[in-house]
């Protein structure tokens, strides 16, 4: 087997607009498996996940325009996209980073479709759905998109730790709606209008920090291989599985080997890990998970499920290919691992290591003595 790896416009400038990741970095997380601790107050932007930073710790971005097209986007007419570019330009005004952006975005589509409507479930109004009797301004404010925006950022911005929280817990903290689970649908409908307001298009990616920014602006981190670093091993040449690898092992292998030099994301889904969009890139576990999904086999999503996942295997000599073997990495412990690669055979290791890294293979040895379990997903004989 051979797999080849693939190695009427308003000019905000992106840094201002961003704001990205300023004032949160402390993070400390095992690999999609949740946050340890979270510390909110001064910090800077990660130099490994950002392209470039400046002397302030903000990331160096380019100069966009955000401008509505003219014939609307995406299913989205020209009103509902000229809402959309004053909520954006609003939010770059009072240098709100680009996730609170999404955020509002995805608020305004779940509760009004971008339109300023004049009313609503009893007093609300306009494209937050706000009302007047809760003290959020008068019904001519919040028929005012510019007003009605910087009241939702405002708020926004008062909810502690709101850049590390899923979107539909951020909206919710602001909405306080009877469906809280609502606005999760809209994430990538916002994320694909900012881009088109950012002169790209739905489906992206623009400039890739911009990316980073509005899909994880802390650049989270998971546990990692604890070997920031670390050479990548060369893939034999005329490497090949043993006789009788069972297919699904076959095509997981394969499909994890063609995303190699795919940049590491915390909290990427790994299904289009070579978009240069992050949200879509892996991180340890999700790597896993869909590389055995393209071969049928579904397992959970995160380290700390997937060590629970197929059958035990008790001696770490008997290594096949296709096992998960987990260690305690940087921040985990032999109870609790903290990051997941998968076997190749040969003494070799696929991987997503950590932020700043790439997928890539990785010598077995660097691993032998920290292995804190070893799963099969398939049985093998």
């Amino acid at each position: 087997m051979r797999v080849a790896g693939r190695g009427g416009s308003t000019v905000v400038n992106a840094r201002a607009l961003a704001a990205v990741a300023a004032g949160v970095i402390a993070v400390l997380v095992l690999c999609a498996g949740g946050i340890g601790a979270l510390f909110t107050g001064g910090g800077t932007a990660s130099a490994a996940c950002y392209g470039a930073v400046g002397p302030d710790g903000q990331p160096l971005l380019p100069t966009l325009a955000v401008s509505p097209p003219a014939a609307g986007t995406g299913g989205w007419d020209r009103e509902q996209t000229g809402n959309a570019a004053a909520i954006v330009a609003v939010g770059s005004q009072r240098k709100v980073p680009a996730r609170g952006w999404v955020i509002a975005l995805a608020t305004a589509m779940q509760e009004s479709t971008l339109r300023n409507l004049p009313g609503g479930d009893r007093d609300s109004v306009g494209l937050f759905q706000q009302r007047p009797s809760q003290g959020w301004g008068t019904p001519a404010q919040l028929q005012d998109p510019a007003y009605a925006a910087g009241k939702f950022y405002t708020a926004l911005l008062a909810v502690d730790g709101w850049q590390a929280m899923a979107l539909t817990d951020a909206a919710q903290a602001v909405q306080r709606s009877a469906y809280p689970g609502a606005y999760a649908k809209w994430e990538d409908d916002a994320i694909a209008l900012v881009r088109v307001l950012a002169g790209g298009t739905p489906a992206g990616p623009v400039a890739a920090d911009l990316e980073q920014a509005m899909s994880n602006p802390l650049c989270l981190f998971d546990a990692g291989d604890g070997q920031p670093g670390a050479d990548q091993a060369p893939l034999p040449d005329g490497f090949t599985l043993p006789p009788g690898t069972p297919p699904q092992v076959v095509t997981a292998i394969g499909w994890a080997l063609q995303q190699l030099g795919s940049p590491y994301t915390f909290g990427g889904d790994c299904t289009d890990p070579h978009s240069g969009i992050a949200r879509h890139q892996c991180d340890c576990s999700s790597l896993m998970q869909q590389a055995y999904r393209a071969a049928g086999i579904g397992i959970p999503r995160t380290t700390s499920e997937q060590i629970h996942a197929g059958t035990t295997v008790g001696d770490h000599r008997d290594l096949r290919p296709g096992d998960l073997l987990f260690i305690a990495g940087s921040r985990g412990s032999t109870a609790r691992p903290g990051h997941v690669g998968m076997y190749l055979g040969q003494g070799l290791i696929v991987q997503a290591p950590q932020s700043g890294d790439v997928v890539k293979i990785s010598k077995l040895s660097a691993w032998a003595s920290q292995l804190a379990a070893v799963r099969r997903i398939v049985a093998q004989l």
